[in-house]
């Protein structure tokens, strides 16, 4: 299997986890909308056999107080399952470093990391990473500057000798760019449905 190979299958084991749960707070968030808006529609229909004038004003009132409880209690469902499919994917990651295939993974980071500087590299890496980070450095036949300042769950941070072009290619850079993704997928899902809802009120 080659490195591309492998951090594809790390970036889509992550991604299906986030998908799972996400999966999961939709159909929560479907059921508490369906609830509520059950909910409304009874007020509404109790209202207007009572009194027809007072009711069609207080009805809207409650009705519009259902619709925007239902909208908080799903944005917050959909935000919590967000964070617990984030919190999982950390937990996971925390094992990384004893997983057989680390230093494959790690040999893949450092490689992409790479690509994006010319001349000297510096390295940096945290300190249970650096025989391995000086065996795959060697192993490259590059000029290079190992340093093993950081702290992190594995990975590294890849940059050209006067520092500047950095790439931070650490286990926590990857999670915080697939939470970034995942908030943009909430808020896309989101602002659909508040399209969807005021297109089904101008109807």
């Amino acid at each position: 299997m080659s490195i591309e190979d492998i951090l594809q299958a790390l970036d889509d084991e992550c991604r299906e986890e986030c998908r799972e749960i996400f999966r999961r707070a939709e159909q929560e968030a479907k059921q508490i909308m369906d609830r509520a808006q059950a909910d409304a529609e009874a007020i509404r229909r109790s209202r207007l056999e009572k009194l027809e004038a007072e009711a069609r004003s207080e009805s809207v009132s409650m009705l519009y107080s259902a619709r925007l409880k239902a909208k908080n209690a799903v944005i917050s469902a959909k935000e919590r399952m967000a964070e617990e499919a984030l919190r999982e994917a950390e937990s996971n990651l925390k094992g990384l470093r004893e997983r057989s295939d680390y230093p494959a993974i790690l040999e893949g980071l450092v490689k992409e990391g790479l690509t994006r500087i010319s001349g000297k590299a510096v390295l940096r890496v945290d300190p249970a990473d650096r025989e391995l980070a000086e065996g795959i450095m060697r192993g490259l036949g590059i000029d290079y500057e190992l340093r093993d300042d950081i702290r992190t769950l594995g990975g590294a941070v890849v940059s050209d000798a006067a520092e500047r072009v950095t790439v931070i290619n650490t286990v926590e850079e990857r999670l915080n760019r697939a939470r970034e993704k995942l908030r943009m997928q909430v808020s896309k899902v989101l602002f659909d449905e508040d399209e969807a809802e005021a297109a089904a009120g101008g109807g």
